[in-house]
């Protein structure tokens, strides 16, 4: 997951940098702590401990998928911390401890599968990451696909550090069936196997895109030119946002992390959050964890993507979902946008399990 978290890391590190220019917190300037647990859940533990009782902090920004997630949290609860968590996942999940900065499945889902019902079709075939979120992610796919006329052709699962053969195998078997569209949860270096892959079982094709609910401008990035274009992402944010505040985030960004460097929305996501942070500790003039989660509660930022808030019942944040084509030089195309914000709902409660009509505020 090194692609993700080094994004992750980029957004934090640029926030942070951002507000020590102006002052930090109080008059103290910000020292993030960076602590690698190199991809072991009980690492995260480890380190999460070691942050909070240790190195003396009470917020923690990271956890990339939700196993290191569900790994931290009992921690974060004890000595009662703050996670700011900044990944996409899977929903049904709530604590008084956790900032959610990810989309959840009814933000993200349903507009991808919009999209595609009215574009390309509803035959599609599932392939994952063999991690909970994807497979937590395809269950939920898999109910509003059979309430709304659409039809599942193949669920695969691919352990990390799958190869780029396997993948044309699997490719190929795909393409064998009456398929409109591959939705993909492949994460991290996974995914610039996945789509050097289709670049050479499907040259010449984009007629069965790759939907993918995780891969932005950062894996994009690692791919050849060649296996790039003409795939569709879903997402709350996009490196070509025309917003007056993103066109600075993208040149901020630059500045820092080189000129070919393009931002996508977990660099974004952990770039807002870490704002999110320092407008709450500014307002209560401490970082003390209980203080900073009632500053928190209901707060808005005006971020690259457009304003944020971070809605008071369930501590996730409240996003617009983007649907973008993949290009060849690295970006995406953006080609619907919802009219309005999505308000999470990390269990679904306020959905029945149709596409059609579900996109209200």
């Amino acid at each position: 997951m090194a692609v993700t978290e080094n994004a992750h890391l980029q957004g934090i590190l640029l926030a942070c940098e951002e507000i020590n220019a102006t002052g930090g917190l109080s008059g103290s300037k910000i020292e993030p702590v960076i602590l690698n647990p190199e991809g072991d859940d009980r690492r995260y533990t480890e380190l999460a401990a070691e942050l909070l009782l240790k190195h003396r902090v009470n917020s923690i920004f990271g956890c990339c998928l939700s196993t290191s997630r569900k790994a931290v949290l009992p921690i974060i609860e004890r000595y009662n911390g703050v996670l700011f968590y900044p990944s996409v996942y899977e929903g049904f999940e709530y604590s008084p401890n956790v900032i959610y900065g990810g989309a959840v499945p009814n933000q993200m889902i349903l507009p991808l599968l919009d999209y595609v019902f009215k574009n390309h079709g509803n035959r599609i075939a599932l392939v994952g990451s063999d991690t909970l979120y994807a497979r937590e992610i395809n269950r939920i796919v898999m109910e509003f696909l059979s309430s709304s006329g659409g039809t599942v052709v193949g669920e695969t699962y691919l352990p990390f550090g799958t190869g780029k053969i396997r993948m044309e195998t699997e490719l190929k078997n795909i393409g064998s069936e009456q398929v409109d569209v591959i939705l993909s949860t492949v994460v991290g270096e996974d995914s610039v196997n996945l789509y050097s892959a289709y670049a050479s079982v499907f040259p010449q094709d984009r007629n069965l895109p790759i939907a993918s609910l995780t891969t932005t401008e950062s894996e994009l990035a690692k791919m050849p030119a060649e296996a790039r274009a003409g795939h569709l992402s879903v997402a709350s944010y996009f490196g070509s946002v025309g917003s007056p505040q993103n066109q600075k985030f993208v040149a901020a960004f630059k500045s820092r992390f080189g000129d070919n460097a393009v931002p996508g929305v977990y660099s974004e996501v952990c770039y807002s959050l870490v704002h999110f942070f320092a407008n709450a500790a500014g307002l209560s003039d401490t970082t003390d964890s209980d203080t900073v989660l009632e500053a928190l509660s209901g707060a808005v930022f005006k971020g690259p993507g457009g304003d944020l808030s971070i809605d008071i019942d369930t501590n996730h944040f409240n996003l617009r979902p983007l649907i973008g084509r993949s290009c060849e030089d690295g970006t995406f195309e953006i080609v619907s946008k919802n009219p309005s914000v999505v308000r999470a709902d990390p269990y679904l409660v306020a959905y029945d399990r149709s596409v059609s009509g579900q996109l209200a505020v």
